[in-house]
């Protein structure tokens, strides 16, 4: 294998995925005018919910079905395939079944707001689809194939949007209210969509399995793999469901009514963060990447490659989450103004900004720690920070109020952060020192966001956009100049071992 397949899968992951954030990132602001801040909020409490469930389904098998298809060859990749399918699409038919008949109680008992009851039902349906979706593109990521979960993704996001757009102008000809339904609906909608473009493609491609007892055999070793990881992300999930809900009931402690305490959470995770996480999707591609290819490294003994991927994982991250960094500082306010009509995404935003070299760290650094094998060291990373974020919450929140949760996700990816790099640090011979990292990024967007400072007067003449792609620019400019940008090409060149 070359690093060439490496980088062409990472390619196609970035694009799809900076397009299918794009669509969304819009999407999000298209929701948010039509539904509120409060119909924001009740849509976004029902995430955590899917999150469990697609814990318990297939989270685990994803990852341990892309891991040794990766470590195998012919009929043996199409066992775990099929062993996979059906070990999650078993468990999702169950938990799906239990969600949509304890819907009623799960709304009103866990997450405090009965409007969240038929958004369940919707929600349950999705989750086998889900599921199917999922083991696919472990399967073809383990395969070094990237083309598939690309396009399914994105056929699931346009016909997510499609759907809802046009269900969106029929309720407004009808005359009927535009509530959280309606998104709901879109997402088993882009469900079917994703699964049945999957179908299209399987009928194309030899993919049967050797035997019926092999994929009884392979269903045992993909559960040595998916128990722990699956018992861990259970874990984190419920943990992250309890932060969901405490973040709105804190708020009510705090002083502020219900609607209001829903529209603070609704401007957080549906507006602000959106904007943080747009950016992920060159990381995020990078993520799905490295896990087969640093298990398949370590099959064969290769540590100098492993060491390598790290430091120009850490490289790639730092350097990208730094721009962010000086983009959501710099202009955080004018973007939450212009794109969501609320001051307050700006200035969550600019809070929040200081997180991003270390948000887009975490993701590649957890992969290369489940490529190595080591789940219970990403499991106890993120409890660790999840705690911290929790804790943050109960005590600050009824204090402060909505500052306390931005104190918290600052506080729980710094520890997030400083632990994965402790964990890898043992896997990586030092070859790039900490100027590439920190102080020449440092030094280039500080120069950069300089450089934009100057041309302020001309600002209303540029336009925000235009300022925003300049200080980009400049930034890319001095690293180059500085020779950062040259260490990163061993990780799209380099030969891997035969």
């Amino acid at each position: 294998m070359r690093s060439c397949s490496f980088f062409q899968g990472t390619v196609i992951l970035t694009v799809s995925s900076l397009l299918i954030k794009f669509l969304g990132f819009f999407y999000k602001i298209f929701l948010a005018q039509a539904m509120g801040a409060e119909g924001m909020g009740i849509y976004q409490l029902i995430f955590p919910v899917f999150a469990v469930c697609h814990s318990l389904t297939s989270s685990g098998l994803e990852v341990a079905i892309s891991r040794f298809t990766a470590r195998s060859r012919g009929h043996e990749q199409s066992d775990y395939l099929w062993a996979g399918l059906f070990l999650t699409l078993t468990s999702s038919l169950v938990i799906g079944l239990f969600l949509w008949t304890r819907s009623d109680f799960i709304a009103l008992t866990l997450l405090h707001e009965t409007r969240c009851a038929p958004l369940l039902k919707f929600l349950a349906a999705t989750i086998p689809l889900a599921g199917f979706h999922g083991c696919f593109c472990g399967f073809c990521l383990g395969r070094k194939n990237a083309s598939l979960p690309a396009f399914s993704q994105l056929t699931e996001q346009a016909v997510r949007i499609g759907s809802v757009w046009l269900l969106y102008h029929i309720f407004l000809q009808e005359g009927m209210e535009i509530t959280p339904m309606l998104a709901t609906a879109g997402l088993l909608t882009g469900e079917i969509a994703s699964v049945l473009f999957i179908l299209t493609f399987a009928a194309n491609k030899t993919l049967l399995p050797s035997s019926l007892s092999a994929c009884f055999h392979r269903c045992r070793t993909l559960l040595t793999m998916s128990i722990p990881v699956t018992a861990s992300r259970v874990s984190l999930t419920l943990l992250q469901s309890v932060e969901a809900v405490l973040i709105p009931l804190s708020l009510r402690q705090s002083g502020l009514s219900s609607t209001e305490a829903l529209s603070l959470y609704g401007i957080l995770t549906g507006m602000s963060l959106s904007f943080l996480l747009f950016p992920n999707a060159v990381t995020s591609s990078l993520s799905a990447m490295l896990l087969p290819v640093i298990s398949e490294e370590q099959a064969k003994g290769n540590m100098q490659k492993i060491s390598q991927a790290i430091e120009y994982t850490l490289l790639f991250g730092m350097n990208i989450g730094i721009l962010c960094m000086g983009i959501f500082l710099r202009f955080g306010k004018e973007l939450g103004t212009l794109c969501f009509h609320q001051p307050l995404t700006g200035e969550f935003l600019q809070t929040l900004a200081w997180i991003c070299p270390f948000l887009y760290l975490s993701g590649n650094l957890s992969s290369i720690l489940h490529g190595l094998g080591k789940t219970s060291v990403t499991f106890f990373n993120q409890l660790a920070a999840l705690l911290v974020r929790i804790f943050c919450i109960v005590l600050f929140v009824p204090f402060t109020g909505i500052q306390g949760v931005l104190w918290g996700i600052l506080a729980g990816e710094l520890l997030l952060s400083f632990l994965d790099i402790r964990s890898v640090a043992s896997y990586v011979t030092p070859s790039i020192g900490l100027d590439a990292y920190v102080l020449k990024p440092a030094a280039a967007i500080l120069l950069s966001m300089g450089g934009i400072h100057m041309l302020k007067p001309a600002a209303s003449i540029l336009g925000l956009f235009v300022q925003i792609a300049l200080m980009c620019l400049g930034y890319v400019l001095l690293l180059f100049s500085f020779g950062v940008w040259k260490l990163l090409r061993p990780l799209f060149y380099v030969k891997a071992s035969k």
